[in-house]
Protein backbone atom coordinates (compact mmCIF):
# COMPACT_ATOMS: atom_id res chain seq x y z
CA UNK A 1 0.00 0.00 0.00
CA UNK A 2 1.33 3.41 -0.60
CA UNK A 3 0.75 6.74 1.30
CA UNK A 4 -2.42 8.87 1.23
CA UNK A 5 -3.44 12.08 2.38
CA UNK A 6 -6.74 13.43 2.88
CA UNK A 7 -6.64 17.86 4.65
CA UNK A 8 -9.11 19.70 5.20
CA UNK A 9 -9.35 23.23 6.75
CA UNK A 10 -10.65 22.93 10.31
CA UNK A 11 -10.89 26.90 11.81
CA UNK A 12 -7.18 27.23 12.36
CA UNK A 13 -5.73 24.39 10.64
CA UNK A 14 -5.30 21.98 7.55
CA UNK A 15 -6.50 18.82 9.53
CA UNK A 16 -4.93 15.64 7.93
CA UNK A 17 -5.67 11.57 7.65
CA UNK A 18 -2.81 9.68 6.53
CA UNK A 19 -3.11 6.45 5.13
CA UNK A 20 -0.14 4.08 4.48
CA UNK A 21 1.66 0.64 5.20
CA UNK A 22 1.54 0.89 8.96
CA UNK A 23 -2.20 1.98 9.00
CA UNK A 24 -3.47 5.30 9.57
CA UNK A 25 -2.74 8.94 11.42
CA UNK A 26 -3.92 12.14 12.08
CA UNK A 27 -2.55 15.61 12.72
CA UNK A 28 -3.39 19.40 12.44
CA UNK A 29 -1.10 21.19 10.21
CA UNK A 30 -0.91 25.08 11.00
CA UNK A 31 -0.28 25.20 6.92
CA UNK A 32 -0.08 22.92 3.91
CA UNK A 33 3.82 23.29 3.55
CA UNK A 34 3.90 22.39 6.65
CA UNK A 35 1.86 19.65 5.77
CA UNK A 36 3.94 18.82 2.66
CA UNK A 37 6.95 19.33 4.99
CA UNK A 38 6.23 15.48 6.84
CA UNK A 39 4.29 13.92 3.83
CA UNK A 40 6.05 14.85 0.54
CA UNK A 41 6.87 11.11 0.25
CA UNK A 42 2.87 10.52 0.32
CA UNK A 43 1.19 9.15 -3.15
CA UNK A 44 -1.19 11.74 -3.55
CA UNK A 45 -2.69 14.56 -1.17
CA UNK A 46 -6.43 15.50 -2.01
CA UNK A 47 -7.57 18.65 -0.53
CA UNK A 48 -10.76 20.24 -0.19
CA UNK A 49 -9.58 23.84 -1.81
CA UNK A 50 -10.24 24.86 -5.13
CA UNK A 51 -6.79 24.44 -7.35
CA UNK A 52 -6.52 26.27 -10.51
CA UNK A 53 -8.08 30.02 -10.80
CA UNK A 54 -10.36 30.94 -13.47
CA UNK A 55 -9.30 33.98 -15.36
CA UNK A 56 -12.77 35.28 -16.85
CA UNK A 57 -15.85 32.80 -16.13
CA UNK A 58 -16.80 30.53 -13.62
CA UNK A 59 -14.97 27.18 -13.18
CA UNK A 60 -16.95 24.00 -15.38
CA UNK A 61 -15.86 21.98 -12.01
CA UNK A 62 -18.00 23.84 -9.98
CA UNK A 63 -20.63 24.53 -11.92
CA UNK A 64 -21.28 20.77 -12.44
CA UNK A 65 -20.83 19.95 -8.71
CA UNK A 66 -23.41 22.29 -7.86
CA UNK A 67 -25.63 20.74 -10.81
CA UNK A 68 -25.26 17.23 -9.74
CA UNK A 69 -25.67 17.81 -5.72
CA UNK A 70 -28.83 19.54 -6.30
CA UNK A 71 -29.89 21.19 -2.82
CA UNK A 72 -26.63 20.42 -0.96
CA UNK A 73 -25.21 22.43 -4.14
CA UNK A 74 -24.50 25.63 -2.32
CA UNK A 75 -21.69 23.63 -0.19
CA UNK A 76 -19.16 24.51 -3.53
CA UNK A 77 -18.64 28.28 -3.81
CA UNK A 78 -17.64 29.40 -7.62
CA UNK A 79 -13.95 30.02 -7.24
CA UNK A 80 -13.25 33.41 -7.68
CA UNK A 81 -11.08 34.67 -10.32
CA UNK A 82 -6.91 34.67 -9.60
CA UNK A 83 -6.91 38.46 -9.55
CA UNK A 84 -9.64 38.54 -7.00
CA UNK A 85 -8.26 36.10 -5.04
CA UNK A 86 -5.05 38.08 -4.74
CA UNK A 87 -7.15 41.81 -3.59
CA UNK A 88 -6.79 42.95 -0.40
CA UNK A 89 -10.73 43.59 0.44
CA UNK A 90 -13.82 42.05 -0.25
CA UNK A 91 -15.02 45.05 -1.67
CA UNK A 92 -12.06 45.05 -4.19
CA UNK A 93 -12.39 40.93 -5.02
CA UNK A 94 -15.88 41.67 -5.83
CA UNK A 95 -15.02 44.57 -7.88
CA UNK A 96 -12.19 42.63 -9.70
CA UNK A 97 -14.50 39.67 -9.80
CA UNK A 98 -17.74 41.43 -11.46
CA UNK A 99 -15.76 42.84 -14.03
CA UNK A 100 -13.81 40.03 -14.85
CA UNK A 101 -16.65 37.15 -14.92
CA UNK A 102 -19.86 38.54 -14.34
CA UNK A 103 -20.24 37.18 -11.09
CA UNK A 104 -20.20 38.32 -7.36
CA UNK A 105 -18.26 36.76 -4.58
CA UNK A 106 -20.13 35.10 -2.14
CA UNK A 107 -18.92 36.39 1.56
CA UNK A 108 -18.75 32.10 2.43
CA UNK A 109 -16.30 31.91 -0.37
CA UNK A 110 -14.17 35.30 1.19
CA UNK A 111 -13.44 33.20 4.00
CA UNK A 112 -11.86 30.84 2.23
CA UNK A 113 -9.82 33.21 -0.01
CA UNK A 114 -6.68 32.88 2.35
CA UNK A 115 -6.67 29.29 2.05
CA UNK A 116 -6.98 29.19 -1.90
CA UNK A 117 -4.46 32.17 -2.19
CA UNK A 118 -1.98 29.97 0.44
CA UNK A 119 -2.29 26.72 -2.04
CA UNK A 120 -2.09 28.18 -5.17
CA UNK A 121 1.46 30.39 -3.66
CA UNK A 122 2.68 26.88 -2.91
CA UNK A 123 2.12 25.00 -5.78
CA UNK A 124 3.73 28.35 -7.93
CA UNK A 125 6.86 27.49 -5.32
CA UNK A 126 6.30 23.39 -5.40
CA UNK A 127 5.62 23.21 -8.96
CA UNK A 128 6.66 19.61 -7.95
CA UNK A 129 4.00 18.96 -6.09
CA UNK A 130 1.13 19.60 -8.88
CA UNK A 131 0.93 15.96 -9.92
CA UNK A 132 0.04 14.71 -6.24
CA UNK A 133 -1.88 17.87 -4.09
CA UNK A 134 -5.19 17.47 -6.10
CA UNK A 135 -8.42 19.07 -5.55
CA UNK A 136 -11.69 17.34 -4.05
CA UNK A 137 -14.84 18.28 -2.12
CA UNK A 138 -16.09 15.72 0.38
CA UNK A 139 -19.96 16.44 -0.63
CA UNK A 140 -19.16 15.41 -4.34
CA UNK A 141 -17.18 12.56 -2.62
CA UNK A 142 -20.35 11.05 -1.06
CA UNK A 143 -22.62 11.87 -3.67
CA UNK A 144 -20.46 9.25 -5.63
CA UNK A 145 -20.48 6.52 -2.89
CA UNK A 146 -23.92 7.25 -2.49
CA UNK A 147 -24.51 6.03 -6.04
CA UNK A 148 -24.47 9.48 -7.63
CA UNK A 149 -27.21 10.71 -5.33
CA UNK A 150 -27.26 13.35 -2.98
CA UNK A 151 -27.38 12.91 0.64
CA UNK A 152 -30.49 14.04 2.21
CA UNK A 153 -29.09 14.60 5.76
CA UNK A 154 -27.26 18.02 6.04
CA UNK A 155 -23.07 17.44 7.07
CA UNK A 156 -22.91 18.99 10.59
CA UNK A 157 -26.19 17.20 11.81
CA UNK A 158 -25.74 13.54 14.21
CA UNK A 159 -27.51 11.72 11.10
CA UNK A 160 -24.99 13.75 8.46
CA UNK A 161 -21.84 12.50 10.57
CA UNK A 162 -23.43 8.82 11.09
CA UNK A 163 -24.79 8.46 7.69
CA UNK A 164 -21.17 9.71 5.93
CA UNK A 165 -19.13 7.90 8.29
CA UNK A 166 -21.09 4.71 6.99
CA UNK A 167 -20.59 5.24 3.42
CA UNK A 168 -17.25 6.17 3.98
CA UNK A 169 -17.19 2.20 6.11
CA UNK A 170 -18.84 0.66 3.44
CA UNK A 171 -15.52 1.83 1.03
CA UNK A 172 -13.05 1.23 3.74
CA UNK A 173 -13.79 -0.61 7.42
CA UNK A 174 -10.79 1.52 9.12
CA UNK A 175 -12.64 4.99 8.38
CA UNK A 176 -15.46 4.21 11.01
CA UNK A 177 -12.73 3.80 13.70
CA UNK A 178 -10.71 6.67 12.13
CA UNK A 179 -13.29 9.19 12.11
CA UNK A 180 -14.74 8.20 15.91
CA UNK A 181 -11.41 8.26 17.72
CA UNK A 182 -10.61 11.64 15.58
CA UNK A 183 -14.00 13.63 16.65
CA UNK A 184 -13.42 12.17 20.21
CA UNK A 185 -9.93 13.64 19.74
CA UNK A 186 -10.26 16.93 18.34
CA UNK A 187 -13.55 18.07 19.53
CA UNK A 188 -13.15 18.19 22.77
CA UNK A 189 -12.50 21.44 24.24
CA UNK A 190 -9.54 20.82 26.62
CA UNK A 191 -7.61 19.15 23.70
CA UNK A 192 -5.60 21.09 21.57
CA UNK A 193 -4.98 21.80 18.58
CA UNK A 194 -9.08 21.53 17.90
CA UNK A 195 -11.16 21.39 14.56
CA UNK A 196 -13.81 23.81 13.84
CA UNK A 197 -16.44 20.09 14.04
CA UNK A 198 -17.18 16.67 13.98
CA UNK A 199 -17.78 17.45 9.42
CA UNK A 200 -14.15 18.49 9.47
CA UNK A 201 -12.64 15.15 10.61
CA UNK A 202 -15.59 13.45 8.21
CA UNK A 203 -14.70 15.19 5.04
CA UNK A 204 -10.69 15.01 5.84
CA UNK A 205 -11.61 11.18 5.97
CA UNK A 206 -13.38 11.37 2.37
CA UNK A 207 -10.55 12.76 0.90
CA UNK A 208 -7.75 10.43 1.59
CA UNK A 209 -10.30 7.77 1.39
CA UNK A 210 -10.86 8.36 -2.10
CA UNK A 211 -6.92 9.65 -2.91
CA UNK A 212 -6.51 5.75 -1.84
CA UNK A 213 -8.15 4.55 -4.83
CA UNK A 214 -5.75 5.62 -6.88
CA UNK A 215 -6.17 7.02 -10.47
CA UNK A 216 -8.03 4.72 -11.74
CA UNK A 217 -10.83 4.94 -8.95
CA UNK A 218 -11.32 8.10 -9.49
CA UNK A 219 -13.21 10.52 -11.89
CA UNK A 220 -12.83 14.01 -12.68
CA UNK A 221 -15.32 17.06 -12.74
CA UNK A 222 -15.61 17.72 -15.68
CA UNK A 223 -14.00 14.66 -17.45
CA UNK A 224 -11.59 16.36 -19.70
CA UNK A 225 -10.71 19.62 -17.51
CA UNK A 226 -8.63 22.75 -18.45
CA UNK A 227 -6.32 24.36 -17.42
CA UNK A 228 -5.53 27.55 -15.88
CA UNK A 229 -2.87 30.56 -16.84
CA UNK A 230 -0.45 29.03 -14.98
CA UNK A 231 -0.91 24.98 -16.32
CA UNK A 232 -3.04 23.71 -13.09
CA UNK A 233 -6.01 21.71 -14.10
CA UNK A 234 -9.62 23.17 -12.93
CA UNK A 235 -10.72 20.02 -11.78
CA UNK A 236 -12.50 18.03 -8.87
CA UNK A 237 -11.42 14.37 -8.42
CA UNK A 238 -13.90 11.97 -6.54
CA UNK A 239 -14.91 8.19 -6.44
CA UNK A 240 -15.56 6.80 -10.13
CA UNK A 241 -18.59 4.79 -10.15
CA UNK A 242 -18.65 2.02 -7.08
CA UNK A 243 -19.12 -1.26 -9.10
CA UNK A 244 -16.43 -0.06 -11.65
CA UNK A 245 -13.40 0.96 -9.09
CA UNK A 246 -14.43 -3.06 -7.21
CA UNK A 247 -13.61 -4.36 -10.38
CA UNK A 248 -10.35 -2.52 -10.45
CA UNK A 249 -9.68 -3.50 -7.37
CA UNK A 250 -9.93 -6.83 -7.69
CA UNK A 251 -7.75 -7.02 -10.27
CA UNK A 252 -5.23 -4.91 -9.36
CA UNK A 253 -3.29 -5.89 -5.47
CA UNK A 254 -2.56 -2.98 -2.72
Amino acid sequence: MGKYVGLEWASTGWFGVVLDGGGWDTGVYPSVWSAWKYHSDADRILINVPIGLPADAKRACDVAARRKLGRRGSSVFYTPVRDAVYSQTLEEAKAVNEAAADFSIQNQAWSIVPRIREVDEFLDMFPSARDRLIETHPEVCFYALNGRTPLAEPKRTRAGIRRRTELLAAEFPDAREICENAIDRYTTPSYAPSVGGADDVVDAVAAVVTARRGPDGCATLPETPPTDSRGLPMRIVHPADTAQTRLTNLSSPE
